[in-house]
């Protein structure tokens, strides 16, 4: 089956598979960025969904935006994470198409790539039931039908493995190409629960908000620092 552009193919324990390798970007480009070296040092490049409008990270900030950039220029490829929140409640084809064609717009100014594919932020039953297709605008779905019912799935949505655990999945599972959704938040070099793990990262964020006030502040001398 030709699932382009979404095929990697990874090595693990000796054995080739194909894999289908995405990453949400839901959180913090910080640590997408620090994932994305990790895989390009081994030879290995995936697919980052970026969320325009997520209120954790705005992907037009200076400092997001070279995190970005570099995960771009790592070799990787950028894709639009669509939030359903974003469509009208009772979307149509044609309000799904319209929304897409705009984000791929955005996205290849920004990026300065051509878009291939979108995947949908916390979708429901109805919304992938409803938007089955292969693609929509031109954009490859990851929520296609096809993808769903065809190829096994394994996910660390909320910082948990879904279904099984990726080591066992990979090795034990016989149907293949497979299918792995992971979110950069939930990878961290120390053990952590999910929330301190996005507490963590909301507090980066502030206070690197604080360093860019303060840096501010230093050019009058006569207002205390924070």
């Amino acid at each position: 089956m030709n699932v382009e552009p979404f095929v990697l193919i990874i090595l693990w324990g000796g054995g080739k598979k194909d894999i289908i390798w995405r990453h949400d970007i839901d959180v913090s480009a910080h640590r997408a960025l620090w994932m994305a070296k990790a895989e390009a040092k081994e030879g290995l490049h995936a697919i980052y969904f970026v969320l325009m409008d997520s209120p954790f990270y705005n992907m037009m900030e200076r400092d997001v935006y070279e995190k970005l950039l570099g995960i771009r220029d790592l070799g990787h490829e950028i894709g639009i994470h669509l939030d359903c929140e974003s469509l009208p409640v009772d979307a149509s084809e044609d309000d799904l198409v319209e929304k897409l064609s705009f984000l791929k717009g955005v996205f290849e100014n920004v990026f300065q790539q051509e878009m291939k594919s979108f995947a949908f932020h916390v979708p429901n039953e109805t919304i992938m039931n409803k938007f089955y297709k292969d693609k929509y605008a031109g954009l490859c779905n990851a929520y296609s039908k096809k993808i769903r019912e065809q190829i096994s799935y394994c996910s660390d949505s909320e910082g948990y493995w879904r279904f099984r655990r990726l080591e066992e999945f990979i090795q034990k599972e016989d149907k293949y190409p497979l299918c792995v959704l992971t979110h950069p938040v939930w990878w961290t070099p120390e053990v952590m629960s999910p929330a301190e793990r996005v507490k963590r990262a909301i507090e980066g964020r502030s206070q690197k908000e604080m360093d860019i006030y303060n840096s501010v502040l230093c050019r009058n001398t006569e207002l205390k620092l924070i």
